[in-house]
């Protein structure tokens, strides 16, 4: 599902990568570990086409993200690459509802078909009950169950996560982990997950340690 082939990337005169390369099986949940600095968010967020790289190359379910125009580039982030976020990235005007109907308004969905998805996706992620709720209302945890089901709005490819549980307590950490491996279970889904939850990557598919910009 994710080629990564020598990544290279540099801030001025560090280079934070140094011709990093894995490969993500479709359905695979996958952790990424090290120190601050280790160069892991760097790698998530090329990967996820949000910062390129300066060599090397990243082809997501067939696709070489350096082959597409920056049009391109921006539909296929929407419609095929997920994103779940440490501080959550919800829209504070809009409900539980509204923001992960917000991807596939953007993707050109009819609004009635949209808001049948994201009923769906709450439900899945046992937050029908707060669905009219905005996120002032919400609790940390509640929180980020929506922000994960906005990221599968679109049915992506691939969910990227950076420090999912970052923010949250333990019981409500150990919920979220279960909540991907249902995921995975029931869609197929792949993940990336950047983290410092030592559960979490240790119940991950496959842990991946990073340091001083290379895997170890």
């Amino acid at each position: 599902m994710i080629e990564v082939r020598n990544i290279r990337k540099s801030f001025g005169e560090l280079e934070v990568l140094h011709g990093v390369s894995l490969t993500v099986a479709e359905g695979e949940i996958v952790s990424i570990v090290g120190a601050s600095g280790a160069g892991k968010t760097t790698l998530l967020q090329i990967v996820g086409s949000l910062m390129a790289a300066d060599e090397g190359e990243v082809v997501i379910d067939g696709v070489s993200l350096a082959t597409l125009s920056d049009d391109a580039l921006s539909e296929f982030r929407n419609k095929r690459i997920g994103f779940i976020f440490q501080s959550y990235h919800l829209l504070p005007e809009f409900s539980a509802v509204e923001n992960v109907m917000m991807p596939m308004l953007i993707a050109g969905e009819k609004r009635k078909d949209a808001e049948t998805r994201a009923r769906e996706l709450l439900a899945m992620v046992a937050m029908s009950h707060r669905a009219e709720h905005k996120p002032s209302a919400l609790s940390g945890g509640e929180q980020q169950r929506v922000a994960i089901a906005r990221a599968l709005a679109n049915k992506p490819a691939v969910v990227l996560a950076d420090e999912p549980t970052g923010n949250l307590d333990s019981e409500t950490r150990a919920e979220i982990q279960r909540l991907f491996f249902e995921l995975r279970e029931r869609t197929g889904q792949t993940f990336v997950i950047v983290t410092h939850d030592g559960a979490l990557a240790d119940g991950s598919d496959r842990k991946i340690i990073m340091k001083d910009g290379e895997i170890i």
